[in-house]
């Protein structure tokens, strides 16, 4: 009887260190997943950040934003400008 004794004791040591055990690495597992999750909403705050400023310049420097539709405009104005102040010169011959 005293054996088992002994043997129980033993498995009870050897529960409790390999609980020990058990929780340390469960932690630093949690450690790396919250380090993880941590790069990660980061990485996914640089790429919105990214996207609204890559957004915010071609709706205002792109192909049919304002700035390009006033440069058109200003063209256009420059042109009818100039035609105006040629007309106006070839009327001082006539």
């Amino acid at each position: 009887m005293n054996g088992a004794a002994e043997r129980l004791e033993a498995l009870r040591q050897r529960a409790a260190v390999e609980r020990a055990d058990f929780v340390e690495a469960l932690a630093a597992a949690r450690g790396e997943v919250d380090d993880l999750r941590h790069r990660w909403r980061f990485a996914g705050w640089a790429a919105s950040g990214l996207a609204a400023a890559a957004m915010a310049g071609w709706k205002l420097f792109g192909k049919n934003s304002l700035a390009a539709r006033v440069s058109k405009i200003a063209s256009y104005a420059s042109l009818a400008l100039g035609v105006g102040r040629g007309v106006n010169r070839l009327r001082r011959f006539w």
